[in-house]
């Protein structure tokens, strides 16, 4: 089942969940995009450099958690449903 739903996550949810399509998304990308610049100007290089590392380090841990989120859920999910239908009999 690992197996499932990993091809799931990384074939079509991960690019579906990945647009942005919604006005709330639009505006927090254009947010997230001037910080993104305003901090630059503050920044010497090597503090860029820096922040950089400290932000992909935090958007890996974050992807890490909506996948095991995700997983999670699943199997929650199916769970849910096994002992549903198997209440009812």
């Amino acid at each position: 089942m690992k197996k499932t739903l990993k091809k799931l996550w990384n074939e079509y949810l991960l690019e579906e969940c990945a647009l942005i399509d919604t006005y709330e998304e639009k505006k927090l990308t254009q947010e997230c995009g001037e910080l993104h610049e305003n901090a630059n100007a503050l920044l010497s290089k090597e503090q860029k450099e820096a922040v950089e590392k400290y932000v992909n380090a935090l958007c890996e841990l974050d992807a890490l958690f909506a996948k095991k989120a995700f997983f999670k859920g699943c199997e929650f999910a199916v769970s849910f449903l096994i002992e549903s239908w198997n209440f009812e009999k």
